[in-house]
């Protein structure tokens, strides 16, 4: 018992000693007797301090615990305060904190704005490149450089906008394109970005988990580009939370689960469903991420793959019927467009446009939405839809579907794209078509993205070349 007693007090003795040293280290350090560690150039401006946004500053303390400095502040020689990590790059010498500070000088007050909710910083300055940070809508990020990357196109025009080397509120660095986002300058007078971590959500967000379903991030980006796909924006996916019978319900393309659960507690930013897999954080007020895989979710700009434990979901403004309803519209008069260009070759008023192939069989259209494809036996396998079981014939008959969006890679080549549906539940069959010398050439094509978009071709068909069929 006496050991015991005597081990404890030495424990104590050495936790106040402890104690007593850091408390010296800081007194000196805030006395203004403590020795440099290096210097710094500031990357965001300290509030209400005059620490600005590029100028250099003595560094006294490097904090890895605490994630901080301890600074000097310029024509201060007495007050020195604490700051993050991302607010300041760390030298050893002056003299190359004073050479970074020169190469920075042309953008230390500028930063950006997000103007879009779900905006990428990316590790590359390139649509295609991983991302790397999401910005909320209104988000600043400090502007480091300017930067040399792709242009970006749209509907096959470039995108007015600059690419920019930038840093995100916590320290995460990466490029921007500007076309969405909102340059400005940090003046005398005006409030600098802090930089702070966003709120932590709260149990109370689950009365506007539980008020009306959450969809699929994607469909907001369909919406934006207006690339909606009638088969990938329907009512049935999203994220569905049923507090009266205590469950989640996800439907996605290829994925869907219920989540049955005891209690919903909160662990940091998530809000854990206990009894399942289930956690849910919320981005902001109008988007949420679901998460089943219980590690860091690294999303999609479009929120959703194949194959993920993790969706983004957002709440719509836009009406899903209504939207399916003005783009059902618009690829019906797409119909209609691909019989004005055949009415080009043939100007006899069928509603039935038949065109004929030595290896592709016979294809008919008809102008009321059907189609019907006889002797394709010769196509490879996978290239035409399959028939229907207890067809009676060797003709492949359905529905046909004009107006596939096209990306910016095919869109030059090819006139239009539509899709066949055979069948009461059809797998889905989609082509790109132009008309080339009096003659129709369509390609298989590659699968639609969540964008609503086909990007390319299936490599395993050629093209097959059709004549018309003049009656």
């Amino acid at each position: 018992m006496d050991w015991a007693i005597k081990k404890r007090k030495e424990t104590g003795a050495r936790m106040l000693l402890a104690a007593g040293l850091v408390a010296v280290v800081f007194s000196a350090l805030f006395c203004g007797c403590a020795r440099r560690e290096g210097w710094g150039v500031v990357i965001w401006s300290v509030k209400g301090t005059t620490a600005k946004a590029g100028t250099v500053v003595p560094v006294y303390l490097k904090s890895n615990i605490s994630k901080s400095y301890v600074i000097g502040l310029p024509g201060d020689e007495k007050t020195k305060i604490e700051v993050p990590f991302p607010s300041l790059e760390f030298f050893s010498s002056k003299r190359a904190a004073e050479k970074r500070a020169e190469q920075f000088a042309p953008y230390a007050a500028l930063y950006l704005s997000a103007g879009r909710d779900g905006l990428p910083v990316r590790d590359k300055a390139s649509v295609s490149a991983r991302r790397v940070y999401r910005l909320r809508l209104g988000e600043s990020v400090k502007v480091l450089s300017a930067a040399e990357g792709e242009a970006v196109f749209t509907g096959g025009k470039a995108l007015p906008g600059e690419w920019y080397f930038v840093q995100a509120t916590d320290g995460t660095r990466g490029y921007v394109f500007s076309n969405t986002m909102i340059l400005y300058e940090e003046k005398e007078g005006t409030t600098a970005p802090v930089i702070a971590q966003a709120p932590a959500p709260s149990a109370s967000l689950l009365d506007l988990l539980y008020a009306k379903p959450w969809r699929p991030a994607y469909y907001q980006l369909m919406i934006d580009d207006g690339t909606i796909d009638p088969d990938l924006f329907i009512l049935q996916y999203g994220l569905f939370a049923d507090a009266k019978n205590a469950q989640v319900r996800i439907e996605l393309p290829g994925y869907s689960n219920v989540f049955s659960f005891s209690s919903v507690s909160q662990s940091g930013d998530w809000l854990v469903f206990e009894g399942s897999r289930l956690r849910i954080r919320f981005e902001n007020g109008s988007t949420i991420v679901a998460d089943w895989s219980g590690t860091d979710p690294i999303l999609t700009d479009e929120g959703w793959a194949q194959g993920d434990q993790a969706a983004r979901f957002v709440q719509l403004d836009a009406s899903i019927p209504v939207m399916l309803s003005g783009e059902n519209s618009r690829r019906d008069a797409e119909l209609k467009v691909f019989f004005q260009r055949k009415s080009q070759l043939q100007s006899n008023g069928e509603s039935v446009a038949t065109f004929l192939s030595d290896t592709g069989g016979i294809l008919s259209i008809d102008l009321k939405g059907t189609f019907e494809w006889s002797h394709a036996e010769q196509l490879p396998a996978g290239f035409a839809p399959e028939m229907q079981a207890n067809a009676q014939t060797d003709t492949i008959k359905g529905k046909i579907r004009f107006g596939l969006h096209l990306g910016t890679a095919i869109s030059s080549a090819w006139m239009g794209g539509f899709s066949l549906l055979v069948g009461d539940k059809p797998d889905r069959k989609d082509f790109v078509y132009r008309f080339d010398n009096g003659q129709l050439v369509i390609a298989k094509a590659s699968a639609v993205t969540l964008r609503g978009t086909t990007e390319g071709l299936d490599a395993r068909f050629s093209p097959v070349t059709y004549y018309l069929v003049v009656k």
